[in-house]
């Protein structure tokens, strides 16, 4: 196991299901991790069969971490969609993680958008939200991470766009609080935070990835803004985390 401590992000090279058991307490889970479709990773053997177990299994490390109240967004394929109540046993709805760019496949209505499985863990009280752009679907850019070969994040197979986790973190994640990733990938979960004013604790067990995530936090800590996006108030609203009953 390796770690790494840039800025306000702590990142461990390493197996997250070892590694999750011996974190401190986080305020939100925000992860994209591999789908079970047969898709090639560097190391990690995407295969279907068990897959649902060994993710919720992760989910639910990552989740025993959180504080009262904290979101947790999974990202997921929509070739799963029918087994999600079967793999995620909580209260959960879908957050809409739509693209400005649609790959083209050959099939009558193509894939649009990722389905994130989302929840607040139990507590009292309300869930935070920033309220300014908390709906429960965002259209990223994708062009700015597809069409620049330069770009670091090209180095993994599926990077997720900025702009997407910067909604997700930005609306229901604190600042100043801790997200953990525990399948970081090429960092974007990190990226935002450091971008943000937010905490970041990743794990990876990838080698090449992780160093891409490296390079990509710390780019991001040098290039970080004097003031974060969205600066602590005191007036932040607070939202019921399934809507009206007659919604």
């Amino acid at each position: 196991m390796r770690i790494e401590q840039i800025g306000d992000a702590t990142l461990y090279l390493g197996d997250c299901q070892e590694i999750l058991p011996t974190l401190p307490e986080v305020d939100a889970v925000i992860t994209d991790p591999p789908y079970g479709i047969g898709f090639k990773y560097a190391s990690h053997d995407d295969s279907p069969e068990g897959y649902g177990e060994w993710l919720w299994s992760v989910i639910a490390e990552a989740e025993a971490r959180a504080n009262a109240l904290s979101p947790v967004f999974v990202f997921q394929a929509m070739k799963n969609v029918r087994r999600f109540s079967e793999w995620f046993p909580r209260e959960w709805r879908l957050y809409a993680a739509a693209k400005n760019f649609v790959q083209m496949r050959p099939t009558a209505m193509q894939y649009a958008f990722d389905p994130v499985v989302c929840w607040w863990t139990n507590g009292d009280g309300t869930a935070w939200s920033d309220g300014t752009l908390s709906r429960d679907f965002y259209v990223a850019d994708t062009a700015s991470h597809i069409c620049n070969s330069k770009n670091l994040e090209k180095g993994h197979p599926c990077p997720r766009p900025i702009d997407q986790m910067r909604v997700l973190v930005s609306q229901w994640v604190k600042p100043k609080t801790t997200t953990l990733d525990p399948f970081m990938g090429s960092g974007t979960t990190g990226v935002a935070c450091a971008q943000l004013g937010r905490k970041f604790i990743g794990i990876e067990i990838e080698p090449k990835y992780f160093d891409i995530a490296c390079r990509r936090i710390e780019d991001a800590y040098r290039q970080a803004p004097l003031f974060p996006a969205n600066p602590v108030r005191d007036d932040y609203e607070t939202v019921s985390l399934f809507g009206d009953a007659d919604d």
